[in-house]
């Protein structure tokens, strides 16, 4: 026998045990909360996912930081590269060939391209802030080139605004360490 609902169940008589007597509106709130309580785990799992696609994509920016170097020293096994590289540390554009100047020209390109792209990315929150630091100080050693500067004074305005406030203010502060100097 059902008794009269007094809450969700009921107790009818001595012996006839627990009877269920849910009404619609209990079965209504019941499933109301088991329904906010998956919206809630699904919710946290969406955060779990975002964290872990946060960490894979600052990693994978770190992986493309190597590669980006890698190519970059890679250029240099080009003896005749590395040649113009190591003039263009003390002379400026007007002591090299038309063909050489396009020589540096196409790699200081490539160069600032990607510490550009760098730059982006950890506006953007996805380099590590201390990896980009430095980043930075590699990028100044090398901004120190007297071939470098007449480079970006011709060329840095195919770059943004927010970029070339960074390397102007890297040339400015100068080079971490002469280039070529390996002291411990």
């Amino acid at each position: 026998m059902i008794a009269p609902s007094s809450g969700i169940w009921s107790r009818a008589g001595s012996d006839a045990g627990w009877v269920g007597a849910m009404t619609l509106e209990h079965i209504y709130f019941l499933s109301g909360i088991i329904s906010s309580v998956a919206v809630i785990a699904s919710l946290i799992f969406v955060g779990f996912q975002l964290r872990h696609s946060a960490n894979q994509q600052r990693i994978a920016t770190a992986a493309s930081y190597y590669d980006f170097f890698r190519d970059h020293m890679k250029t240099l096994e080009e003896a005749t590269l590395v040649d113009l590289f190591l003039r263009g540390l003390e002379t400026g554009p007007e002591g090299f060939e038309p063909a050489e100047r396009t020589k540096l020209n196409v790699f200081y390109t490539m160069l600032t391209r990607g510490y550009q792209v760098m730059h982006y990315q950890a506006g953007k929150k996805v380099f590590e802030e201390d990896f980009w630091l430095h980043t930075q100080n590699h990028f100044r050693d090398h901004l120190a080139s007297t071939y470098y500067q007449a480079f970006w004074a011709a060329r840095c305005h195919h770059f943004p605004p927010s970029f070339r406030d960074l390397v102007d203010g890297l040339i400015q502060a100068g080079p971490t360490a002469p280039l070529l100097e390996m002291n411990s």
